[in-house]
């Protein structure tokens, strides 16, 4: 396979920049023999999240043949990179369409997205799931991204989703650092769920928040250790309570992901997110560290503490996917979520939220099936101390259902999601998707 070299190459760290003529495949190669695994690659750009559904569909695929199960989004072109060899002794079709499409990243600089839409709507206005804020009253949209790699270790990504009323600078960062420590700063997006079409703590239906994020794409130890953590800041608010009124401010957003994988195929992950600080509240990083190795103390289940003395909100889930590998491959994965703790204890989640899902990447040939349930209690998407819950521009940040309620309403609900995929004969993809609250 000629493009393993670009996913282990030794001599020196993975290049997404500079062309490789043939000698260099072959000197990679080589090295990949004699090289120790230990050696460090350099950054790795990110995929489209949420904006070109044909080939975010066939990424997936090759994820699921490729034995790797994701919690979070998105994906390092890396990982679908290391995906490759195993995918392609199953669907060389796939393989041969997602490696002309990293073939984008595999320069110093580049374009890698230039997409518009057209559009019409009739009726109530409506928030489309996962779609950063856009809204049906919108008729255009227009996503671009490209990218300018001047070294291994440091990569500059412009991107941006604009439509009628709003531009989100997404896929707009820095990033520095190498395969175990990735440092992103802008506006990268984050996803903490192994679903497709929705997550409970963090998605893609509001705009993308500006952040420092901190991951790696290479599993570390033999448990394929994974990690994450962020902190953002979210859109302005008027109703944050503190010292007995609604305040103006900024609050701040934190998230943790961390997982392993026990075995091949299988990868099992924890969540914490925390919103907080802002008009005034408290939000040093020693009240993070407090909040977060005891939430049960300073959240506000703890019927002794007042709203002032309250950190702020608290969230957290475990999440869980495995691939089965066979004739028929597919991916099977669950999230069990908490809105603040129960009990009284920090190892019990309170208001629970229960979303199971299972993707098959092909069926007969030329179809994939993709079915997801979730079904979570009232206490979502509300707090007391931020009236407007855990919103970003005025969008729930996690489940796009959370929007299709009486606004901060204390409402719980369940959703299903049915989508079949086509591959026509004549060439592309036709999706058809139903969703049902």
């Amino acid at each position: 396979m000629i493009w393993w070299p670009l996913s282990l190459p030794y001599q020196r760290p993975v290049q997404y920049s500079a062309p490789m003529k043939r000698a260099r495949y072959a000197a990679c190669g080589l090295l990949g023999l004699i090289a120790p695994l230990a050696v460090a690659r350099g950054v790795s750009p990110y995929l489209p999240l949420n904006l070109d559904p044909s080939i975010e569909q066939q990424i997936e695929r090759v994820l699921i043949l490729g034995e790797k199960a994701v919690l979070t989004r998105p994906i390092a072109t890396a990982t679908v990179l290391d995906a490759l060899p195993v995918a392609c002794q199953k669907d060389v079709t796939v393989c041969n369409e997602v490696r002309r499409y990293l073939a984008r990243y595999m320069r110093n600089a580049g374009v890698t997205e230039a997409i518009v839409e057209a559009s019409t709507a009739s009726g109530a206005d409506k928030t489309i799931p996962n779609r950063y804020g856009l809204t049906t009253k919108s008729n255009w949209e227009a996503i671009a991204r490209g990218y300018w790699q001047p070294a291994d270790y440091a990569l500059l990504s412009l991107g941006a989703v604009a439509y009628q009323g709003d531009l989100v600078p997404d896929g707009t960062m820095l990033s520095l650092g190498l395969d175990v420590v990735q440092l992103d700063i802008g506006y990268r997006a984050h996803w903490l769920s192994p679903f497709t079409d929705s997550a409970m703590l963090l998605s893609t239906h509001a705009p993308t928040m500006p952040s420092i994020t901190l991951s790696n794409y290479r599993p570390l130890t033999r448990l394929g250790l994974h990690y994450e953590a962020f902190m953002a800041s979210m859109s302005e608010t008027h109703q944050i309570d503190f010292e007995g009124a609604p305040r103006t401010g900024r609050p701040r957003l934190s998230g943790l992901h961390v997982s392993i994988e026990p075995a091949s195929g299988w990868s099992l992950g924890i969540n914490r997110e925390l919103q907080y600080g802002g008009a005034g509240r408290p939000g040093s990083i020693s009240d993070l560290l407090r909040a977060f190795f005891s939430p049960s103390r300073y959240d506000n289940t703890n019927a002794q503490l007042t709203s002032d003395q309250q950190f702020g909100n608290q969230l957290a889930s475990i999440t869980s996917s495995m691939v089965f590998p066979g004739r028929v491959p597919f991916s099977l994965y669950m999230e069990y979520a908490g809105e603040d703790t129960s009990a009284g204890k920090n190892y019990l989640l309170g208001n629970s939220a229960l979303s199971v899902g299972i993707r098959f990447p092909r069926l007969w040939r030329r179809f994939d099936l993709t079915i997801e349930l979730s079904e979570w209690q009232n206490a979502w998407y509300v707090n007391g101390v931020y009236g407007d819950g855990l919103t970003n521009k005025g969008n729930v940040i996690g489940h796009w259902a959370g929007d299709e309620r009486q606004f901060n309403s204390a409402t719980g609900a369940r959703s299903g999601m049915i989508r079949l995929g086509w591959d026509a004969p004549f060439g592309g993809t036709v999706d058809g998707r139903i969703r049902a609250l």
